[in-house]
């Protein structure tokens, strides 16, 4: 089994630095890979990419030397399952609104006794089966972690009980969400957020987990004082559009503009 690189620095206490993947091409993921990025976010939330090629971006994130994130709204164990075999060591559990919701999928991830995962040991993860059962076992429950999304109001209360959860390794603000269900659509800096924030980053201390947030480069140190150590700081998607908007606006100060095909 390839050891996770997140695991490894979370457990150092070490920084975390990920990018994310946008667009469903394995060569975009390799390429980050090449920059030194730990772990790769892939997002099958607001996507529906075909299973074959997740399999090849989770593929390519481990010839790219990172952990492969999968973020998933799991309705069942097998949502899970094949993409765990596939060698994915992160999961990224979007609007979680209680503890049960988490209990259930930390079940799901674990092998037991930690869990009820199933077991196939036949795979990628275990080395298509070169690996002894009972190593593979144990090193895939201490190897695979979970990252629960703070974004709903309705589970502040539950932030330091999630934090408390065996199984439980980063808990990731989504300031998106977050400020967009409490009617206050992308205001990070209005008090009522940064408490929240202020409560993930305190649970985490509590109970020795983790506070991430996804962040651009220039506010990390912020964030890194406030105590989150787990970032993502780019997208394929942002540096493509940031790029191109600097190619138009260089274009049009040297009298060639582009016009912009918005309609």
């Amino acid at each position: 089994m390839l050891h996770s690189r997140i695991r490894k620095k979370l457990a150092l206490g070490e920084t975390v630095l990920c990018a994310k993947a946008s667009f469903p091409d394995p060569d975009i993921v390799e390429l980050m890979g090449t920059f030194g990025f730990d772990g790769v976010w892939i997002c099958l939330e607001h996507r529906r990419v075909d299973p074959a090629v997740v399999n090849h971006m989770i593929r390519a994130s481990r010839l790219g030397g990172m952990d492969a994130i999968i973020r998933i709204k799991p309705s069942n164990h097998s949502d899970l399952l094949w993409l765990l075999e596939a060698g994915a060591r992160g999961v990224m559990l979007p609007k979680v609104v209680s503890i049960d919701e988490v209990r259930e999928v930390v079940a799901m991830m674990k092998f037991p006794p930690a869990g009820r995962r199933g077991y196939d040991g036949i795979q990628a993860e275990s080395h298509f089966g070169r690996m002894p059962p009972a190593e593979y076992l144990k090193q895939a429950n201490d190897e695979n972690f979970l990252l629960v999304q703070i974004e709903e109001p309705d589970v502040v209360p539950d932030i330091d009980a999630i934090a408390a959860l065996p199984g439980v390794d980063v808990l990731f603000v989504g300031p998106g969400d977050l400020t967009l269900t409490m009617g206050k659509l992308g205001q990070v800096n209005d008090p009522d957020v940064l408490a929240i924030l202020q409560q993930v980053v305190d649970s985490c201390k509590k109970h020795g987990k983790v506070a991430g947030i996804p962040c651009a480069v220039d506010q990390v140190p912020k964030y890194h004082a406030m105590g989150f150590r787990f970032f993502n700081v780019i997208s394929d998607y942002r540096g493509l559009v940031q790029s191109l908007t600097k190619v138009q606006a260089d274009l049009g100060a040297a009298g060639f503009p582009l016009q912009n095909r918005l309609g």
